[in-house]
């Protein structure tokens, strides 16, 4: 299988070192810089998507530009009717362009995934499993959390410096924590209206925002909230999903899952010792090789949790509630 993956940031360099590992080596890099890290100098490297594409056929594509840069490269392998295209969480960090990616999707057969590597997570499974067993029964609310020290992401960076800090590069808590809004359309289903409120706190002295907090009333008639920062100092993670007959916690920071029933009976799930990339290189290994994992998020859903935030975001800066059946985000 020959493989193109396009950015070499963080995340390209994560995908690209589990990529290896799982025995894939026919793979070729594009970076603006023309230069890889020594560990990958045997490598082919493009300066250009276009100069790779012009070289030889791709199988699988792999894009993990920054957030608002994606468009044009998967617009590129659509174009070039690349069977398999990987793109990293968010699809963009808005909706332009997004209406010729979905018509040229359509135009051949493919296979287009974004990267929420949360729902490779053995917690986040299992909550998933719990809920298609109706161990709580009908789902009444969710309160999901997520804080983690921004500059503590990537120590050896500046992170005022970094795509997190820049709203040009689709950065900001909403946008960088987006797992949140995807996880929760895959375990509860769409949403029918979102509010929001988000802040610039000015601890961190970068121009996106750091703080949001999430209103979300579901199709199913289940309410929500979401809270995102950029401010804890040790990571949380978790969220609390409450039914007519029970309520299970997910808690990421702890490894566990844990849910009560009407009787006060307890169990706990514990997936201690798990290693974060684990759900990185599984991910990869089944978009490489299962692409009918029911784990795996579509191009479609991918655009529903992008939607999400924007939607809140529009609620935020307009002080409404949003309806998303009518929402017709600006395109900028």
């Amino acid at each position: 299988m020959k493989i193109i993956l396009i950015g070499l940031g963080s995340i390209g360099l994560r995908h690209l070192r589990n990529i290896l590992s799982l025995g894939y080596n026919q793979v070729s890099i594009v970076s603006r810089s023309g230069n890889l890290p020594e560990e990958f100098s045997f490598l082919p490297v493009f300066s250009s998507l276009h100069s790779a594409l012009s070289s030889s056929r791709f199988d699988a594509a792999i894009v993990c530009t920054p957030t608002s840069l994606h468009i044009s490269p998967v617009k590129a392998l659509l174009e070039a009717r690349i069977p398999n295209i990987y793109i990293e969480k968010p699809v963009s960090h808005s909706l332009v362009g997004i209406d010729e990616i979905l018509l040229l999707s359509k135009s051949y057969s493919n296979t287009v995934v974004v990267g929420y590597d949360l729902h490779f997570d053995p917690g986040l499974q299992k909550v998933k499993q719990l809920l298609d067993e109706d161990v709580i029964g009908k789902i009444v609310s969710v309160n999901a959390v997520v804080g983690q020290y921004l500059p503590d992401w990537r120590p050896h960076q500046d992170y005022r410096a970094g795509m997190s800090a820049k709203k040009e590069t689709g950065g900001g808590v909403m946008l960088d924590l987006v797992h949140e809004f995807d996880y929760l359309l895959w375990l509860v289903g769409k949403v029918s209206n979102i509010a929001c409120q988000y802040s610039h706190s000015g601890a961190l002295e970068i121009e996106t925002e750091d703080v949001s907090d999430v209103l979300l009333r579901f199709n199913n008639g289940a309410t929500g909230t979401i809270h995102l920062d950029y401010l804890q100092q040790k990571l949380v993670r978790n969220c609390m999903i409450t039914g007519y007959n029970g309520t299970l916690f997910w808690n990421l920071a702890e490894s566990n899952v844990r849910w009560i029933n009407k009787e006060k009976t307890e169990e706990t799930f514990t997936y201690s010792g798990y290693e974060r990339n684990s759900r990185f290189i599984e991910i990869m290994r089944s978009f490489l090789e299962n692409r009918t994992d029911p784990r795996l998020t579509g191009l479609n859903e991918g655009i529903e949790s992008l939607k999400l935030v924007l939607a809140a975001k529009y609620s935020a800066e307009n002080s409404v509630f949003v309806n998303l059946d009518s929402f017709q985000p600006l395109l900028n």
